[in-house]
């Protein structure tokens, strides 16, 4: 382990100013994790850890996480709190920081049977949110276009608290190929869209291998992607209220369909 003592160590470099460099992480190939739970869980996934950085008085909490992931120990850094602030920008909540390397895309043969799909959506933090909501009803497949921000921005992974390292991504990909190749593996496409010919989520289809696809709350989803979907749903609302939040929208969807997949899982166990 090694003790940070000056502002100016080079091991904290990708630690430093981080509300000013978003995106020098990312074409760096890296990903930051930020607060106690978000790292304890990237220390227990199969990422390739890079550094972690805790404050002195967290590190009795840590040293089980530490002996027990395949972080080089050389590649700890302990610091003070108030120093902690100093190298990041601004007051930490949780004074836990880790930096890890992006995954490469997944090959989309090797996606998962449940898939979320954004299409234009710049907030980081309704990415982070959609992230969460998706592991959180076992959806562990994530598809982001061109126009959608990188779930693996620090905001993005901090509101997904972490989640990130549980999905199976590929990112900066042409959602219509990646629709047209995933409906030829037999997944159902469904959108989340409020429109002419969309129906409310009861009439939601069951299916064992879908991609549920979300767009910006400004632009909402793209027509050409809407022509190739199998089934457009949205969620009856009061009629005064235009829309409600992307990632609110997520979590009942995806809990709609998680419980009808439930229900046809039990369905079939009577039947055995």
């Amino acid at each position: 382990m090694k003790r940070i003592e000056n502002i100016e160590d080079t091991n904290t470099k990708y630690y430093k100013n981080l509300n000013f460099t978003p995106l020098s992480h990312i074409e760096d190939n890296v990903m930051i994790f930020e607060g106690d739970k978000a790292v304890k869980k990237l220390l227990k996934s199969d990422s390739e850890i890079i550094s972690l950085f805790i404050c002195n008085e967290m590190l009795n909490n840590y040293t089980e996480f530490i002996e027990n992931s395949r972080i080089n120990t050389d590649h700890t850094y302990i610091a003070d709190k108030t120093l902690m602030n100093e190298i990041v920008g601004f007051k930490l909540h949780s004074h836990a920081l880790a930096i890890a390397k992006i995954p490469k895309n997944i090959e989309i043969e090797n996606m998962p049977k449940r898939i979320v799909a954004m299409n234009g959506i710049v907030n980081s933090e309704n990415v982070g949110a959609i992230v969460r909501n998706a592991a959180a009803f076992n959806t562990f497949g994530l598809i982001s276009d061109k126009k959608t921000s990188s779930p693996f921005l620090r905001r993005a992974v901090r509101v997904s608290m972490g989640n990130i390292v549980d999905m199976k991504v590929r990112k900066n990909v042409d959602l219509i190929d990646e629709i047209q190749k995933l409906k030829s593996m037999g997944y159902f496409i469904i959108a989340a869209e409020i429109c002419d010919n969309s129906m409310a989520i009861d009439m939601i289809a069951s299916a064992d291998k879908f991609c549920l696809i979300f767009g910006s709350e400004g632009k909402g989803i793209e027509v050409s992607i809407l022509d190739l979907c199998d089934q457009i749903v949205h969620i009856p609302i009061n009629s005064s209220v235009n829309s409600i939040n992307v990632a609110a929208s997520s979590a009942i969807l995806l809990h709609k369909l998680s419980s009808i997949h439930e229900i046809k899982s039990n369905n079939q166990m009577d039947e055995t």
